[in-house]
């Protein structure tokens, strides 16, 4: 019976680290769609570090990844209509800003940042 309880227990652990994991939610295979709208396909992302290596910022800045970051980018009126991010984060329209968030990385981890996806 305690075997039974403790399968039991680890399979309600894993589906509550799998809920709370990261900042996509995933789709057919390893593809994922982003819950702020964008829509772009993902695949094999990690989220939930500190780094979204997919965008090439801190997770918890990403306004790529999270509805409520973009919203708050939205209202300070650091927004990329064109494409879908806050401008700040927009290294189509500013290409400066990618070394911006890269000098962050290494202030942290002392190393490059891994290359992100090129759009």
């Amino acid at each position: 019976m305690q075997n039974a309880q403790t399968t039991g227990l680890a399979s309600l652990l894993a589906a509550l680290a799998l809920m709370v994991a990261g900042c996509s939610e995933t789709k057919k295979g390893d593809e994922h769609k982003t819950h702020n709208g964008n829509g772009h396909a993902r695949k094999n992302f990690k989220h939930g570090g500190w780094w979204c290596a997919e965008h090439g910022i801190p997770e918890a800045e990403c306004s790529m990844c999270s509805p409520k970051v973009a919203r708050e980018f939205k209202k300070k009126g650091d927004w990329c209509d064109k494409h879908n991010r806050a401008m700040s984060q927009c290294f189509i329209c500013n290409p400066e800003q990618k070394e911006v968030y890269a000098a962050k990385y290494r202030a942290k981890y002392g190393k490059e940042p891994p290359p992100i996806e090129e759009e």
